[in-house]
């Protein structure tokens, strides 16, 4: 079996959905007939209020176990969106903390590679659901990427989102990696199609993405659909097959499927 490919997305703030992209991605994933597990590594809980499941008290049966030096592999996966191709392996509140306690380690920032080579996951696909913003959990997860996205709330200025991109290939550099993960694209969130503002915004993503040779992935705009969704604990197209902005998940997955076939 090839190993899996591992991707996560990076935004400068919180509020750039994320965790929506994650569950979506993931449901539309297991839709291509793979499995995939989902790593969350934020301590707000919004990916276990998404699915509908209560948050894990014990440390050990989350994601920060994988930080204890302690841990043999036990990954605690959840099965979610009644699919047996989807699971979960939860956060923790801790994980606010986590950075500040890997910073006396030797290697810190390749603690999560360590773990995944010593006990690698039985999935097509990984996703870790990060926070917003880029720190030492940051860093980790880009020591093991094979592909990442970036997300803009389009209502952000565009020069935080160069800045952002000029700190995800400074991170490539710091820590040497080789090959570097994908980086996929941008994708905007949040967009209003009735505001001018946004439509300036997301032409001139555009065009930052075109100066990179990055894709622009159509934009996930505002959607009612979304929020009932996730009152529901479903993936978009489990509430609506046939909804026209499940069509910006296929489009990223698509891209991570041709990659992935390519290995397998």
């Amino acid at each position: 079996m090839p190993k899996p490919l591992i991707f996560t997305s990076i935004s400068k703030a919180g509020g750039a959905s994320k965790t929506t992209l994650a569950v979506n991605l993931a449901y539309e994933w297991s839709l291509r007939g793979y499995s995939v597990g989902i790593i969350d590594l934020d301590s707000n809980h919004s990916i276990e209020e998404f699915v509908g499941i209560a948050p894990e008290n014990d440390p050990a049966f989350t994601s920060l176990a994988l930080f204890d030096p302690k841990f043999k592999g036990e990954y605690n996966f959840h099965q979610i969106l009644g699919s047996n191709k989807v699971f979960l392996l939860q956060g923790h509140d801790e994980i606010e903390h986590l950075a500040e306690s890997l910073y006396s380690r030797k290697l810190r920032e390749f603690s999560l590679r360590k773990i995944l080579q010593k006990y690698p996951l039985n999935f097509d696909l990984l996703i870790f659901d990060l926070p917003g913003g880029y720190d030492l959990i940051t860093d980790n997860v880009l020591s093991v990427c094979t592909h990442l996205l970036i997300p803009v709330h389009i209502g952000v200025k565009t020069l935080s989102v160069s800045k952002l991109i000029d700190r995800v290939f400074q991170g490539f550099e710091e820590l040497e990696l080789n090959p570097e993960p994908k980086i996929l694209g941008l994708i905007p969130t949040k967009y209003d199609t009735s505001s001018s503002t946004h439509r300036e915004v997301y032409a001139a993503l555009q065009e930052i993405a075109i100066s990179l040779d990055f894709k622009c992935y159509p934009p996930q705009r505002y959607w009612r659909n979304f929020e009932r969704a996730a009152m529901q604990g479903k993936a978009l197209k489990q509430l609506v097959s046939n909804d026209p902005m499940g069509q910006v998940f296929a489009a990223v997955i698509d891209d991570l499927v041709k990659d992935f076939q390519l290995i397998s």
